[in-house]
């Protein structure tokens, strides 16, 4: 990308959500948490919403995200003989640049009585695999906002 920006100075954003999509279909679909009783596994991303920027001004980068994730999960009671898949669903309906982790909001739907156990075992799993997002998205489009300083 050839960028005529003298010292960085200028904005210049990329719009990183198509990215975003292929990363969580690429580290998070198969997360999978299992015990002796219950495995669950998030078989699909179903939706990726909203805006994933990198950008640069003033010689900083950063990114800027603010996006709805959605994810199917598949589960089983292992401790009964016809452990038969209970489909359900994991929200997180602001996920954001800017928050902590421990201030996202999970959002659980499951067809049996499993959401506690998904909030128990599950979510910290995917909460520990997106709040790595950050890192990667920087690392994988910093280079495309910044020109080398001797141009």
């Amino acid at each position: 990308m050839v960028v005529h920006n003298p010292n960085n100075w200028h904005w210049i954003d990329k719009n990183c959500l198509p990215w975003s999509k292929d990363y969580f279909q690429a580290n998070i679909k198969d997360t999978t948490f299992e015990n002796e009783q219950y495995k669950f596994i998030i078989t699909e991303v179903d939706s990726v919403t909203g805006d994933c920027d990198v950008t640069q001004r003033k010689g900083k980068v950063l990114c800027i995200y603010d996006m709805r994730l959605e994810f199917s999960v598949s589960s089983s009671d292992k401790k009964k003989t016809d452990a038969s898949a209970i489909l359900g669903t994991i929200t997180l309906p602001e996920f954001v640049h800017d928050e902590e982790e421990d201030e996202y909001v999970f959002e659980i739907k499951s067809s049996g009585d499993h959401v506690s156990e998904i909030r128990k075992s599950l979510v910290p799993v995917l909460r520990s695999k997106l709040m790595r997002f950050q890192q990667d998205l920087l690392d994988a489009h910093a280079k495309d906002v910044q020109h080398a300083s001797d141009q």
